[in-house]
């Protein structure tokens, strides 16, 4: 039975047809798959149980270069599972796709793509627009609200005794299409956003401009783009896998008592990575569905 069915990779170039990768994934290798997807396809997939007992994973995209990454990805990190490549017919892809991008609340921030900046947020919330292309983070993803939520509670004096305050630093590793660097903004923080893909970076200085964040610098790299420099507040959307490898880096970064937010996990992957930040000691969690975030510096007031 199919889970989700949604719209397609942004637009690149027009071309004739559509890409449409078929993953045919064993049941060990779901999550891996899984979280392969959620890192390079902002947009969703189609997931199906097939009688075999495999996954197949169907995802949609007219942008070469992420099916290429996704392919090399898969090939990497995901042992047994098979991938067939097929062009079909386009279809008025942009309806859908608009269609699909729909509001999306998220803490104290209401997501909203560009055609609907008339959108007037309910009291309480603020407007953040991101132009949905090829790099990760639309707010339709549950890592992405779970980061979202997490900041504007750490700005929240009523759930922390040490909430973030105008004028300190952000620094978000995986930024993506930006949006939690612009969250950052929006409560008065400055600071930077990294991401290994070059076209992620374009993304966030776009929506950046968008949002008039103009406390928003975008680089491309990881940790080390961050320079010698520590934070008042670290996050990372991105994998399991590298928040554990990175766990030095990204605790060296860190100010005394800095906040960090980590995502992009699922909840059987939650205790190890909380495992690989214990000098920080525990961490507080948000759960949505199968996905977790971790947040330390939320003390003495409330509770996640």
């Amino acid at each position: 039975m199919a889970e989700s069915s949604q719209s397609p990779c942004a637009p690149e170039a027009v071309q004739p047809d559509l890409l449409r990768l078929d993953i045919f994934t064993p049941d060990e290798m779901t999550d891996a798959v899984t979280g392969i997807l959620v890192r390079n396809i902002a947009y969703g997939w189609e997931e199906e149980s097939l009688p075999t007992g495999e996954t197949r994973f169907a995802v949609h995209c007219d942008n070469t270069t992420v099916a290429e990454r996704v392919e090399a990805e898969l090939a990497a990190r995901a042992s047994g599972v098979r991938v067939e490549r097929a062009a079909v017919p386009r279809q008025d892809w942009t309806a859908a796709w608009r269609e699909f991008f729909t509001p999306v609340p998220a803490g104290p921030f209401l997501v909203l793509p560009p055609w609907l900046a008339d959108v007037t947020p309910e009291e309480g919330r603020r407007a953040i627009l991101i132009e949905p292309k090829s790099a990760f983070g639309t707010g339709h993803h549950n890592s992405t609200t779970l980061c979202l939520r997490a900041v504007g509670m750490l700005c929240d004096a009523t759930l922390t005794s040490r909430p973030l305050q105008a004028g300190m630093r952000f620094f978000d590793i995986g930024t993506g299409t930006g949006i939690l660097g612009i969250a950052c903004t929006l409560m008065g923080l400055s600071g930077i956003g990294a991401d290994i893909d070059p076209v992620a970076v374009e993304n966030a200085l776009e929506n950046a401009a968008l949002n008039h964040a103009e406390g928003f610098a975008a680089r491309t790299g990881s940790v080390e783009a961050g320079g010698e420099e520590r934070f008042d507040i670290i996050l990372a959307n991105i994998l399991a896998g590298p928040l554990r490898d990175l766990a030095p880096e990204i605790m060296a970064r860190l100010k005394p008592e800095g906040r960090l937010v980590l995502s992009g996990l699922l909840d059987i992957q939650a205790d190890a990575v909380e495992a690989a930040y214990a000098p920080l000691g525990p961490a507080r969690r948000l759960v949505s569905g199968d996905w977790v975030a971790l947040i330390w510096g939320l003390n003495s007031h409330g509770a996640a």
